[in-house]
């Protein structure tokens, strides 16, 4: 059942019941699916005791507010997608920040969250890398001026050569960060010119081992088609937990696990695993969760469906195997009964 009918059904026997609103779940029930806050009405409905003799009415909805939370997530994350693709990134984090706590399970606003943010800085990165090198090759321009200032008595010329040396110093340090960053990301063309560019403006300084690194990499031909072929599979890496992000589908976790798995030995995906075996663990807890609910409210078919596509994600977690033996048995016992 959608949230229009699970509303239009609980606002039709509230007019009918004539319950006051003190102790009306379904009221608060109501006023919650109108904010699209299903976290709250699920609440509600939990809060709401055996006793209630609204209580057989609320738990009809919940598995239709369950979907319709899992429906407005899935907007949600398309949205700030969306936003996220135009590089309008404050509203793809405001949308998210806004609504997080509005859905029922937000694990894959968490996850999305965490993703834009690497992004984020991704493309921040890139830019600034950029502007960096046009600032170091205008400064590199410039050097002599700094040490003709330096001849000056004027205080003018001491304060224009301490903000030079100042600017220098700052963007030195922004070189040598960025190109350590784009060394551990194994692209060693933008590391090389952004740790060149800062050893020149500092000779004095002992250079970053990374630089000798890149420039041995682009100096070799096998690494650097090893480099090319490492690149390669972050990308489609990277596709594939955006792929998930995207949808939020079982379907697309397990493609990315599997694509992972077969590059289990390379190290350039490290970061990747570990990213998505957190993506990973959270959803099969937190679905864990939601099938237990289902299961002690009586819905046994939906509880079990949920863990049953949990299945592949760990196939031998010993908890999760017991709960399908378990709900299998409660199925095959409804079914004997409604046949005899």
């Amino acid at each position: 059942m959608n949230v229009h009918k699970a509303s239009s059904l609980l606002l039709a026997v509230s007019v009918i019941s004539g319950c006051a609103s003190l102790g009306n779940p379904e009221k608060k029930v109501i006023a919650a699916l109108e904010e699209k806050n299903y976290a709250r009405a699920i609440e509600v409905i939990n809060d709401t005791p055996e006793s209630h003799k609204q209580y057989p009415l609320l738990q009809e909805q919940y598995a239709g507010i369950l979907q319709a939370s899992d429906d407005f997530r899935h907007h949600l994350v398309q949205e700030a997608e969306a936003y996220g693709r135009r590089q309008e990134w404050a509203n793809a984090f405001d949308i998210l920040q806004e609504n997080r706590n509005k859905v029922v399970d937000p694990y894959a606003i968490d996850e999305l969250t965490a993703t834009l943010a690497i992004m984020e800085g991704r493309q921040l990165n890139e830019l600034l890398a950029e502007r960096r090198v046009e600032q170091a090759q205008a400064m590199l321009e410039s050097m002599q001026l700094s040490e003709t200032l330096s001849r000056f008595r004027d205080s003018r010329a001491v304060a224009e050569k301490q903000r030079i040396d100042e600017e220098r110093e700052l963007l030195i340090a922004d070189l040598k960060r960025l190109g350590e960053y784009f060394a551990e990301q194994q692209k060693w063309m933008q590391a090389r010119d952004l740790l060149r560019y800062a050893q020149q403006l500092a000779p004095e300084q002992q250079p970053s081992p990374h630089l000798a690194k890149a420039q041995q990499v682009l100096n070799n031909a096998d690494q650097r088609a090893r480099a090319k072929h490492n690149q390669a599979i972050q990308t489609e890496a990277e596709q594939l937990m955006v792929r998930y992000q995207r949808d939020g589908t079982m379907d697309s976790l397990l493609a990315a696990r599997r694509f992972l798995d077969r590059h289990k030995n390379n190290p350039v995906l490290s970061k990747h695993r570990d990213r998505l075996e957190q993506w990973s663990r959270r959803r099969f807890n937190e679905e864990m969760n939601t099938g237990e609910a289902l299961y002690a409210r009586g819905q046994y078919k939906e509880a079990y469906r949920i863990w049953k596509q949990l299945a592949p994600l760990y196939p031998n977690d010993e908890e999760l195997n017991k709960k399908l033996e378990r709900s299998r048995r409660v199925l095959s016992n409804l079914k004997s009964l409604q046949q005899s």
